[in-house]
C-alpha cells in the first residue's frame, strides 16, 4: 500500500501531470450499480429493505464507523467520525465493479478523516486520492495506506528498543529540554508520573531513523494518549471528573503504546499476508490541506468514483477533540495554529459558526432557471 509517486500512475493525474489517453470519466457513460446505466428508479440505494425488513441486493451494509473498531488496520485509530470498511466495500464493488483492466480506477475523499475510504480502496486494486486538513487524520490515513509495505524485522527492532529504554522511563527524568506542549486545559492533562513518561516516549519516538517506522509509533501514541489521561471521549473531550470518573494518578505508558504497537504490527502481518494472496494493491495519495484550496492538485475528468462523509455543523467539535494529539504530536504549537484549524475546517462546531458573519444562501437550479 505504498504511497507511489504520482507520475508513475498516470491515471491518478495530478494537476500538471500528464494524462493517459481513455481515461477521462464523463457523467454520460457512467454506469451506477452493477452494470447498469445511471437511471434514478434502479440506483442502488442507502438502506434499500425487503418487505420483511431485509437487506436486497441492492442495499449497503450499516455505514456506521463501529465496525472499524474491531477491523484489522481501520482499529488503529479512533475516530468517532467516520463509516464503516464494509460499507465501502459495498460502495466500490457496486459502482466499480466491471471496471476496465486497462488501468485502476480512481477514488476520491475530499473529507478523508484517517483514511477508511481510501484504505479499502487500495486494498481493493484502486488508486486513491484524499485530502484531510487535520494533520492528525491525515498522518493516519498516510500510514494505514503504507503498511503494506512495512518491514517487520525492523519493526521488530524498534518495539526491543522501546521495551528496553521504557522499563527507565517511571524512575528517571526525561531531558531537561523535554517539556509539555502548551495545550491549555481545565485540570492537568496528565498526572506528572505520566506526563514523566510520556515525555520520555516522545523523546523515544524522535530518536527513531526510519521515518515509516516512527509514523506507526506516532499514530500509536496518539491513539492512546487521551486513555491515559485526566481526560476522555464521552464522546467529546471532557475532564474524567466531568464523567463520573477518577483521576488517572499513575500508568505504565511504555506498556500501554507497546501493547498498541504488537497490535499494529499484527495487523501489518495479516495485510501483507493478504496482499501477497491477492496480488492487488493500489497507490494512495493524502494531502494534508483543505479540500476546497487544494483540489486543484486532481485533474479534471480524472476521478471515477467519489466518496466521502463531509463534516458537517453539528455538536462534535472535530478540531478540539484531537487537540491532544494535535499538541503532542507537535502539529500545533500555539492557540492561533488551533484556531486556524477551527475557522478553515468544512465541518464546523455551531458555537464557530454562530460567530461567524452570515452567509446568503441561494437555491438556484440552473435547469430549472431556463425551462
Amino acid at each position: 500500500m505504498s504511497e507511489r509517486k504520482m507520475r508513475k500512475r498516470p491515471s491518478l493525474r495530478l494537476r500538471g501531470k500528464r494524462a493517459s489517453a481513455g481515461s477521462q470519466v464523463a457523467e454520460a457513460t457512467a454506469t451506477y450499480g452493477i452494470g447498469r446505466e445511471l437511471r434514478a428508479p434502479s440506483q442502488p440505494k442507502l438502506f434499500d429493505f425487503g418487505p420483511n425488513g431485509g437487506r436486497n441486493g441492492a442495499a449497503f451494509r450499516d455505514p456506521a464507523f463501529m465496525d472499524n473498531k474491531t477491523l484489522p488496520v481501520h482499529r488503529w485509530v479512533p475516530w468517532i467520525a467516520g463509516f464503516s470498511a464494509g460499507f465501502v466495500d459495498d460502495v466500490l464493488e457496486s459502482f466499480l465493479r466491471g471496471h476496465g483492466t486497462e488501468r485502476p480506477a480512481v477514488v476520491l475523499d475530499p473529507f478523508a478523516g484517517v483514511g477508511t475510504t481510501l484504505v479499502q480502496a487500495v486494498l481493493r486494486g484502486h488508486d486513491a486520492v484524499g485530502f484531510e486538513i487535520n494533520p492528525y487524520g491525515a498522518l493516519a490515513a498516510r500510514t494505514k495506506m503504507r503498511a503494506a509495505a512495512v518491514d517487520l524485522a525492523r519493526l521488530d527492532a524498534a518495539l526491543d528498543e522501546l521495551r528496553t529504554a521504557s522499563r527507565l522511563w517511571r524512575t528517571t527524568e526525561p531531558a531537561t529540554q523535554a517539556a509539555p506542549p502548551p495545550l491549555k486545559t481545565r485540570i492537568p492533562f496528565f498526572s506528572k508520573p505520566v506526563e514523566r513518561q510520556a515525555l520520555h516516549a516522545l523523546a523515544f519516538i524522535s530518536s527513531l531513523r526510519d521515518q515509516g517506522i516512527a509514523d506507526l509509533f506516532r499514530i500509536a501514541f496518539g491513539a492512546v494518549l487521551v486513555s491515559m489521561s485526566n481526560y476522555t471521549y464521552e464522546p467529546s473531550l471532557g475532564s474524567r471528573p466531568a464523567a463520573g470518573k477518577p483521576l488517572v494518578e499513575d500508568a505504565d505508558v511504555g506498556a500501554v503504546l507497546t501493547a498498541k504497537l504488537r497490535q499494529i504490527r499484527a495487523d501489518i502481518e495479516w495485510l501483507q499476508g493478504e496482499v501477497v494472496r491477492d496480488g492487488r494493491l493500489g497507490s494512495g495519495q493524502v494531502f494534508n490541506e483543505d479540500f476546497f484550496t487544494g483540489a486543484e492538485h486532481v485533474e479534471t475528468g480524472s476521478v471515477d468514483l467519489m466518496l466521502t462523509s463531509p463534516p458537517y455543523m453539528n455538536n462534535y467539535h472535530y478540531v478540539r477533540n484531537t487537540r491532544p494529539q494535535l499538541y503532542w504530536l507537535d502539529f500545533i504549537t500555539s492557540p492561533d495554529q488551533q484556531k486556524f484549524l477551527e475557522t478553515h475546517n468544512f465541518g464546523k462546531y455551531w458555537q464557530t459558526v454562530r460567530d461567524s458573519a452570515p452567509i446568503g444562501l441561494e437555491f438556484e437550479h440552473r435547469a430549472l432557471a431556463t425551462a
